[in-house]
């Protein structure tokens, strides 16, 4: 008797979720059953195949038999996947998982915002990339994303741009810096001061540079941070000045660990985009998305900020 005749579907995703999670334990997790129950399926599998599919006890390998079954095994369950995907779309039903790209500023807001697309629509999962701005630039030319959530968007490509929501950007310190509490500071008493930057290739790092240039300031001193955290950090523990999003410090703000400084000039405003390529196709899921973020981003934006 054929394999396609005896293998089931349990069986295959017990195989599956043992590779992925390296662990009876945590596949039995992933699949929200018994670890007996996963080992044995993975008994029969073997039974059925004739030979030992996984090894070992505290950390499982997959055998030779079992790699080859594991990367027949993922195609299977991915082409169900997607007919599952095609067969709704004929419905207009939103369903399937959306590879999304945001730049590290936008870690602030856009899990809250996916979470709660993903209640309305239960049929749609996500992959979430987070990375500086060069990187979702590329992940957008190699066409690795299906939408892409950032500031201004890369010259040179066919896309299609959404914008849904401002995008204020200023400067933050310790409440107890010198430039703290004063009514204006003049971008010229920037040059004075530490500053805080984050790594080439950030958004952040681009319009900070433009605000510096377009006020004839120059930098005496800067520290390189390569996140939005750490500049966070360092900026309440004094080492100097830091150039944020709103979205990234209103909580600090709202605490009182940090202060926005009345620097004149700021803030500096920008706008949050929505990117899709222009050949991607308009599935059922991805316009519903588009247009979650189109009518209600800046709405949902602004409580979280709040």
């Amino acid at each position: 008797m054929r394999l396609a005749q005896r293998l089931t579907l349990r069986q295959l995703r017990a195989l599956v979720a043992v590779a992925d999670s390296g662990s009876f334990t945590s596949a039995a997790h992933l699949l929200h059953v018994t670890q007996p129950a996963v080992s044995m399926q993975l008994k029969e599998l073997e039974e059925i195949i004739g030979e030992v599919l996984v090894d070992g006890r505290r950390q499982v390998f997959l055998t030779a038999a079992g790699e080859i079954l594991v990367r027949q095994a993922r195609a299977v369950l991915d082409a169900l996947e997607l007919a599952e995907v095609q067969l709704k779309a004929q419905r207009d039903v939103p369903a399937g998982t959306i590879e999304v790209a945001a730049i590290t500023t936008a870690e602030y807001f856009v899990p809250y915002l996916l979470a709660e697309f993903g209640q309305r629509f239960p049929d749609v999962g996500f992959r979430l990339t987070v990375a500086n701005r060069e990187t979702v630039h590329r992940m957008l030319r190699e066409q690795r994303a299906d939408i892409a959530i950032t500031g201004e968007p890369p010259s040179g490509l066919p896309l299609r741009r959404i914008p849904f929501a401002p995008h204020p950007l200023s400067f933050v310190a310790a409440p107890d810096h010198p430039l703290a509490g004063r009514p204006r500071v003049t971008p010229s008493a920037l040059a004075g001061e530490r500053l805080l930057l984050r790594e080439q290739g950030s958004g952040t790092r681009a319009n900070l540079e433009r605000f510096l240039r377009a006020h004839g300031v120059r930098a005496v001193r800067a520290d390189e941070m390569g996140s939005n955290e750490t500049l966070k950090q360092a900026a309440m523990a004094g080492m100097g000045i830091a150039f944020l999003s709103h979205q990234c410090f209103a909580m600090e703000l709202a605490a009182g660990r940090l202060v926005r400084l009345n620097v004149i000039g700021t803030p500096v405003m920008r706008e949050w985009n929505v990117l899709v390529h222009e050949g991607r196709p308009p599935t059922p899921a991805l316009v519903a998305l588009l247009d979650y973020f189109q009518d209600e981003g800046a709405e949902r934006l602004r409580a979280l900020t709040a």
